[in-house]
């Protein structure tokens, strides 16, 4: 993105709504009188010296409350100790994992047991499998591409010579790794894709060469301009700007159909107007101010929360719940 662009972005709309002080507003904020909190964040090595959700730990326990730190790959966890009655009775569990990383089922059975997890574990399951995620999407009227699953690359060769150029992507992907734009299907032998890797398949989108990341903290939604990995060569500004109302609407909708707490979504301007290429769990939040504070008050406030009532986070939790009961 050239410089014109960015100031079109920043100037034609109002700044953000949420606008913070200095740290001891931040602490003072959270000074509630209530007893500390005793949480367990799920690490895995790659996020293990990242900023987050590094930052966000040292901020919870700057504020006393008490937290360890499970890693998968490094640590035996005792299934049994997850019960919240019989067990560690953690006040929340935390997850900054790979997308099908060992993180989420040990997440997933403390929420099995009855323990409150954030995001929902329920909610990660829905937006980690991207077929899914796209499929729970389109279902609900979200602006996002047609899709198709393809359990092997060559499966791809089976669409018509006019659906291209086409954008393939593995289905449990994060961090824009391993996505590639194809203008024919000849390229499918070139892609570096696992073999055994399950692929999603949209059409190439025609846009300016950045997406816009949007995340929501709990507190408040923020959008990044980034590189788009199909456009590694653009010229593009990565920068915070003001977030128009239509964005920060599409988010909210996006963390209501899913039942997540914090989240981000990738977004891109096309001729079809803004459509949702990604949505993410528990994202870098990079360039985001004051994430580290935002996100651990949501933290809190949302295990506090949840302790008090049973927190089913969409009506088809709800449904399945009540077939099963």
């Amino acid at each position: 993105m050239d410089t014109e662009v960015v100031m079109t972005l920043m100037g034609s709309h109002p700044d953000n709504d949420h606008r913070f002080g200095g740290e001891r507003e931040l602490v003072a904020s959270v000074s509630t009188g209530r007893a500390p909190s005793r949480l367990c964040f799920i690490v895995e090595d790659r996020y293990r010296n990242d900023t987050m959700p590094g930052t966000v730990i040292d901020v919870l326990t700057g504020w006393g409350h008490e937290i360890d730190v499970l890693h998968p790959h490094t640590r035996l966890a005792s299934l049994s100790r997850l019960d919240p009655i019989d067990g560690d009775r953690y006040d929340g569990y935390v997850l900054k994992t790979v997308s099908c990383g060992p993180g989420l089922s040990i997440l997933e059975a403390a929420g099995a047991a009855g323990g409150v997890t954030v995001n929902d574990y329920r909610s990660i399951r829905l937006a980690r499998d991207k077929a899914v995620a796209a499929s729970l999407a389109r279902a609900a009227g979200l602006p996002f591409p047609k899709t198709y699953f393809a359990a092997r690359r060559e499966l791809v060769g089976q669409l018509s010579p006019d659906r291209y150029p086409l954008v393939v992507k593995p289905n449990n992907g994060s961090s824009c790794e391993h996505i590639y734009r194809i203008d024919t299907a000849a390229q499918l032998e070139n892609l570096d894709v696992d073999e055994d890797c399950f692929l999603l398949v949209q059409p190439y989108l025609p846009n300016p060469g950045y997406d816009l990341k949007l995340y929501n903290t709990g507190e408040g939604v923020y959008a990044i301009v980034r590189r788009s990995p199909l456009h590694p060569g653009a010229a593009v500004v990565e920068q915070q700007i003001p977030v128009r109302p239509q964005w920060r609407d599409l988010a909210l909708r996006v963390g209501r159909i899913f039942g997540l707490d914090i989240y981000g979504l990738d977004i891109v301007e096309t001729s079809q107007g803004w459509m949702v290429l990604d949505i993410n769990d528990f994202p870098s939040f990079g360039q985001v101010p004051h994430a580290a504070e935002q996100i651990a008050r949501t933290i809190l406030r949302t295990t506090r929360r949840a302790t008090a009532v049973t927190r089913v986070s969409t009506a088809a939790h709800r449904r399945i719940l009540q077939r099963t009961a």
